[in-house]
């Protein structure tokens, strides 16, 4: 056997330190790699944190006749994910809660009527609800007696989130407690709700918008209150309240549209930059009738109004600035909102503004406020 060569020994030694070496370089750039911020690949974005538009999404049915198309637990339907919701039949039993960040979430009452009046539908995380009155629909919230189950103060919707109702549909709402609390905004667009309730109509921490959009509401306390701006674009507007119909802490506008607002406190008054005139009027005794009149020829409008009622806001595309007012007189015609569509009319009491110029009311500004009317 020939002996190991000392140079064929270094070969080897070499060759193990070089294999060592190559070993502990890789070790270090991979660890140098995980340590470099650069080099990592970003984390995918979370569902929750994009704006999920529902056209994209699922559409599903609740059949509330057949009871299919959807699972609950404890008669509470769990909504996680955008999509379009369409919510047919009667509902006697279920609620809806609204838990997915970020997305829109599309809710369609295709007549759809329930009983169930307290938290009906409670939005914890959305980017937005959009309900949807199905065009020619009819839609009911109709209340229970809740005093018997000890739900004090019932709220049918609570909101998180910004809510828009669109739809040329139809929803009444009949309830004992709040119809809507949200932290969030509210829009209505050409559909029409009539909330009839003994407490609060609508409270909303963000703004009202309405265009072209039909919103009767009338409460025993507070029917309606904004924390921000209140924009009336056209539409019928009609606001009546035994106590505040009205309380906007940012500011109100009249653009367009028919506006009647009948109120025990002070009402607001629209913020001089709106488009549409106004009038204002703070009686010293409550009337059982108000015949409006136009050019003292035509009756414009007609209320048949309850004894608490002392302060009148009504709002239209007026023709005339020069007006005459009347109490308890007899209406005749179609009663829609709480108005009347006179068809004719028998005037017995004039009323008129201490100070007005011949007995008439005029417009010669945007907003005219009249205090103090008494009988001729």
């Amino acid at each position: 056997m020939k002996p190991i060569r000392l140079t064929t020994i270094g070969k080897i030694i070499w060759f193990f330190l070089i294999v060592i070496a190559v070993v502990i370089v890789t070790v270090l750039i991979s660890l140098f790699k995980s340590d470099e911020p650069s080099k990592i690949d970003k984390p995918k974005e979370a569902d929750s944190e994009k704006i999920i538009d529902y056209t994209d999404s699922k559409e599903y049915t609740f059949d509330f006749e057949n009871n299919t198309g959807f699972k609950s637990e404890k008669d509470v339907i769990t909504i996680k994910e955008s999509g379009t919701y369409k919510l047919v039949g009667t509902n006697d039993k279920y609620k809806f809660v609204i838990d997915s960040p970020s997305s829109v979430i599309k809710i369609v009452f295709s007549n759809f009527n329930t009983s169930v009046v307290y938290d009906l539908l409670d939005v914890k995380k959305a980017s937005k609800v959009i309900i949807v009155l199905e065009d020619e629909s009819e839609n009911s919230i109709v209340s229970e007696l809740l005093e018997q189950e000890g739900v004090k103060n019932p709220t049918v919707i609570t909101s998180k989130s910004d809510i828009e109702i669109i739809g040329s549909g139809k929803l009444k709402v009949a309830t004992i407690g709040d119809f809507i609390v949200s932290n969030g905004s509210l829009s209505l667009r050409n559909s029409v709700l009539e909330i009839n309730n003994i407490n609060n109509g609508i409270k909303l921490k963000g703004n009202l918008d309405v265009e072209n959009a039909t919103l009767y509401t009338v409460s025993t306390e507070k029917a309606l209150v904004v924390g921000g701006n209140l924009t009336i674009n056209g539409g019928t507007f009609v606001i009546r309240s035994s106590s505040l119909a009205l309380k906007s802490d940012g500011i109100f506008l009249i653009n367009s549209g028919k506006v009647f607002i009948a109120s025990l406190k002070e009402i607001q008054k629209p913020n001089a930059n709106s488009l549409q005139k106004s009038f204002v009027f703070n009686f010293k005794d409550a009337r059982n009738q108000i015949l409006f009149l136009h050019d003292t020829t035509q009756v414009v409008l007609a209320y048949a109004g309850g004894l608490s009622y002392q302060h009148i806001l009504y709002s239209d595309d007026f023709k005339s600035e020069a007006y005459a007012l009347y109490g308890h007189g007899k209406i005749y015609g179609e009663q829609v909102y709480g108005l009347y569509k006179p068809e004719d009319s028998a005037e017995d009491v004039q009323l008129v503004s201490e100070g007005a110029e011949d007995d008439k009311f005029r417009l010669p500004e945007l907003v005219n406020v009249y205090d103090n009317i008494v009988k001729k």
